[in-house]
């Protein structure tokens, strides 16, 4: 008996500890395939957000190695090399990744000296064991251990890369890049650095060389042949090159060169061009990449995903756990149905994601800066005000309704936020002051007829007096109970900025907030900003780096869970926060699944425990269970719920056939089943 009641203590003590986050996952579209390697058993293929797919030659399973399984660094893929039985990954965020043995070692700026974010998108392994890694701006020596040297590419240049690294016959070795100014886009390496050899043909993608020793060149003017003394270009006037932009090229075992354009397949034997088209979905999908496996031929698009070349043209193979249509969210959006469907506005539409069955969808329309649920669970998609004469979109069950901004009783303003407030009433933070629209009643308040003394409003949130908060760009925090407004400035309060970026509300009515760098208000970096400021009604305390836990003093979003945990999306890439008002937790790519640092959107699911991530444009989503700190019943949950399996009674005995109207526990809180 003693036993049990220790078994029992236990256990409820770890129920109670600060919220966490587990069971991760990582949802995206994987059909931007940036890089296609093979060995003798299985084909990699990299993608932008999607992580590897790796394809077993022999059965055609595929397995993804992604942030969410622990199996990759970073889920966009720049480059990959295979080197004596280890996988070398160059990434796009963060830092150079080698897998072996069922194990992953990173490299970044914190251990082996290379830059942040380098777009490592060149891997070149030297005879005595050493690398070359092209980065953004410099190419750097690695020795597996510390990066001993780095050479620029072209200092002046406002955006540069490496694109290529390979050694000739005599053993030159030249580095191929990409240069903004076109000058340092071909250069020979020694010890004393890069030296740019002048040439006119573009910006250079891929380097292969031939068995006479000679050098060529996928570049943006077509094909070019270096003999050592003379460029030959190949171009679609001189010759049957389709078209002049190759962006990948690779030599086959008997000497052919195979490369991609943005609409062709191309085999060059010495002699003449044979090409295949292919067929794209848009002007922003076209052929990235290809890869030679003996006879077979395989490509990566940028719309599509994967490819081989057969007889019959080329044949899509699809790729799996592409969840996503689109990876490319906007900064603000995301929000949940009444069925906790997902909808989020990307560059290419309104994207739509349903967790338990997998389905996804993306309907067309262009600019949307937010999505938000009402208290009804309906979704309302918000415009940039100036892509559109449609303001405002509301989709139901039944129906969807379009706004324009004819329906509307104002003009040209740009609204920032809408929000709905606990009577379900819209309001709108403009540039222009405050919309409340009641049923179909409109209220306008503004410095012109109202207490609100600053028109640009930026964020707006409800107490649960039905108080409204907003804050204001210039004009500090305001607070609205119905009749009156009252000010908070800098002037008048602790506020730190009179710059509110973002507010929310918690359960005890205390408002947490954001202000930003007066001097770049709109900019989202690590130190534009003031970190985490609350107001209860009479105490101001504000948290920082220098003062607390917290790694930015820039937030992109501030969002409550229903056990009043705050959760912060940080900006400068340092990752996710979460405040129970005493215990920070921070998310990061080091210590859990999460896609990427740049969270800039959370949305909460009370009802399923889960929490929502939007990432920087292009990362797609994550999503993890939450696991409140709280052990009270907080709903009633029914059977088919989207949860896992494992249900637990008091004493931490897993039950396989719970009965209903029992208590029992499931991922750390407890619940009824009915």
């Amino acid at each position: 008996m003693k036993q049990v009641i220790l078994t029992i203590f236990l256990f409820l003590a770890v129920l109670t500890s600060n919220a966490q986050l587990t069971d991760w996952q990582n949802l995206s579209n994987k059909d931007f395939v940036s890089r296609i390697i093979h060995d003798k058993n299985y084909i990699y293929v990299g993608t932008v957000g999607g992580g590897i797919v790796k394809i077993d030659k022999q059965t055609g399973g595929q397995t993804v190695l992604c942030r969410a399984n622990g199996k990759m660094t970073d889920n966009s893929i720049c480059d990959m090399a295979l080197h004596e039985g280890e996988l070398w990954v160059g990434t796009e965020y963060y830092g150079l990744a080698k897998i072996a043995n069922g194990s992953i070692e990173k490299y970044d700026s914190r251990n082996v000296g290379f830059l942040m974010n380098q777009h490592f998108s060149g891997l070149y392994f030297e005879s005595d064991g050493g690398m070359l890694v092209g980065g953004m701006a410099a190419l750097y020596q690695f020795d597996g251990q510390c990066v001993n040297a780095s050479y620029d590419i072209n200092p002046l240049s406002p955006y540069n890369y490496v694109t290529s690294i390979k050694a000739d016959a005599k053993g030159n070795i030249w580095v191929g890049c990409y240069d903004a100014w076109k000058i340092a886009t071909l250069c020979i390496f020694s010890p004393d650095g890069l030296e740019a050899i002048s040439h006119p043909y573009g910006n250079i993608n891929r380097l292969e060389t031939d068995a006479d020793g000679c050098l060529w060149m996928a570049s943006d003017e077509g094909l070019i042949r270096f003999d050592g003394t003379d460029f030959t270009a190949f171009t679609p006037e001189n010759s049957d090159l389709p078209e002049s932009t190759l962006n990948d090229m690779m030599a086959d075992e008997q000497g052919n060169l195979w490369m991609v354009s943005n609409n062709y397949v191309t085999k060059f034997d010495g002699n003449s061009f044979e090409s295949y088209p292919y067929q794209s979905h848009s002007e922003a999908d076209f052929l990235m990449c290809i890869d030679i496996d003996e006879n077979d031929v395989y490509v990566g698009s940028r719309g599509q995903g994967l490819f081989r070349l057969t007889n019959d043209g080329l044949n899509n193979i699809p790729l799996i756990e592409s969840q996503l249509i689109d990876n490319s969210f906007t900064l603000f959006s995301g929000c949940l149905d009444r069925n906790g469907v997902f909808y989020g506005a990307t560059v290419n539409g309104l994207q739509t994601y349903n967790i338990e069955t997998g389905e996804a969808y993306l309907t067309p329309v262009s600019q949307t800066a937010q999505t938000e649920a009402d208290r009804n669970g309906n979704i309302w998609v918000r415009w940039h005000w100036f892509s559109t004469d449609t303001c405002l979109m509301e989709i139901t069950p039944n129906a969807t309704n379009v706004y324009r901004k004819s329906d509307y009783p104002f003009s040209e303003i740009d609204m920032n936020q809408i929000k709905f407030d606990h009577h379900n009433r819209l309001w709108l933070a403009t540039n222009k002051g405050i919309y409340c629209r009641d049923e179909k009643t409109w209220t306008t308040y503004n410095k012109d007829n109202s207490g609100l003394s600053f028109n640009n409003v930026t964020c707006i949130a409800f107490d649960s007096n039905d108080h409204v908060w907003c804050g204001t760009y210039g004009g500090g925090l305001f607070l609205f109970d119905g009749d009156s407004w009252t000010q908070y400035t800098t002037a008048n309060s602790q506020l730190p900025s009179d710059y509110v970026g973002v507010v929310a509300i918690d359960k005890d009515n205390v408002a947490w907030l954001n202000c930003r760098d007066q001097s770049y208000p709109d900019v989202y970096g690590l130190e534009y900003g003031f970190g985490l400021t609350s107001f209860d009604g009479t105490n101001w305390n504000t948290y920082n780096p220098s003062n607390s836990p917290i790694p930015s003093y820039c937030l992109y979003d501030i969002q409550i869970d229903t056990d009043n945990n705050k959760w912060l999306a940080t900006a400068g890439d340092v990752g996710l926060a979460s405040f129970n008002g005493s215990d920070w937790g921070i998310y990061n790519v080091d210590n859990s699944g999460i896609a990427s640092n740049e969270t800039t959107k959370i949305t909460i699911d009370d009802k399923r425990d889960l929490i929502w991530l939007t990432h920087l444009t292009g990362r797609g989503l994550s999503v993890a269970r939450l696991n409140s700190e709280d052990s009270g019943i907080k709903s009633v949950i029914s059977e088919n719920a989207f949860m896992p399996s494992a249900i637990y009674d008091l004493t931490g005995k897993q039950i396989k056939s719970p009965e209903k109207g029992v208590i029992y526990i499931k991922q750390g809180k407890k619940f009824i089943l009915y």
